[in-house]
């Protein structure tokens, strides 16, 4: 399976997490150290910020590895009053809006849409959820890097992702995505991206990838001290967002059967 983050922080804390430390030569992918380069259970890829940069490098990533599961890991911003939405919380979203595809006319802005796939119902109900009440994936190690006090807590809720970085409670154009998303609880730049470039691989009979995203609120939107609140939950969020991933990958290894060594594929 493979594992994407769109910036360096991200990369960073999911690496050490993972402790896949070593970097295949020639490529921008990283693995745990002594994997078979081949064929190891989990790789990772930066794939840049923004929907069109992040669809692009899956896409690659998909030529390269063909994964049988594919993981966004990363931070977001939430919506105040979503949910009970606070820095720190999971956002694993079952389903995803793109705002930033639309004609504005004299009536406003009327949404277009574009085919993408959407995270796997399977994997919400079998990993996801169940860890909404099983908080055996906030590690010891975890829990000493936060802040005293902070206990993330899981939503399964709808996500929005668009083209900016939205943190300016005075935008009109913010308050008109907020308004009209009325269900997500949380907004980022990159999940598109991610579902677009899944339905685009799906062009042989034989390979059926999944995917999921896991996000952790780094600040609230429409807040007044939004930029003050990312930097200082930034990095708390990407381990968060971390370690959440990591328990549910490490689940799916240990669950799942290798499709790559069953007797069909040996045969």
């Amino acid at each position: 399976m493979a594992v994407l983050t769109a910036v360096q922080e991200e990369s960073e804390a999911f690496r050490e997490v993972g402790g896949l430390t070593q970097r295949l030569r020639g490529k921008p992918y990283y693995v745990a150290e002594g994997s078979d380069a081949k064929y190891p259970n989990v790789v990772h890829r930066e794939i840049d910020r923004n929907n069109i940069q992040s669809g692009e490098k899956v896409r690659d990533v998909i030529e390269h590895w063909q994964p049988e599961l594919l993981v966004l890991c990363g931070i977001a911003g939430g919506i105040n009053g979503r949910a009970d939405v606070s820095v720190g919380d999971v956002i694993i979203p079952p389903y995803i809006h793109y705002c930033s595809f639309a004609k504005l006319s004299s009536q406003g802005a009327r949404r277009r849409y574009i085919p993408f796939d959407y995270p796997s119902i399977n994997l919400h109900q079998d990993y996801v959820a169940p860890l909404r009440d099983d908080h055996s994936w906030l590690t010891d190690t975890l829990r000493s890097e936060l802040p005293e006090g902070c206990q993330p807590k899981v939503h399964v809720e709808s996500l929005v992702a668009g083209d900016k970085i939205y943190g300016d409670p005075d935008s009109e154009e913010q308050q008109r995505i907020v308004q009209e998303y009325d269900e997500a609880v949380a907004i980022d730049m990159e999940s598109v991206g991610l579902c677009r470039g899944v339905a685009a691989s799906r062009n042989n009979p034989q390979y059926n990838p999944r995917l999921l995203i896991v996000r952790s609120v780094s600040d609230i939107i429409d807040d007044p001290q939004n930029d003050e609140s990312r930097k200082l939950w930034r990095p708390y969020a990407c381990a968060i967002a971390s370690h959440f991933t990591w328990r549910v990958v490490t689940d799916i290894v240990e669950m799942e059967p290798d499709p790559r060594r069953t007797p069909e594929v040996a045969a």
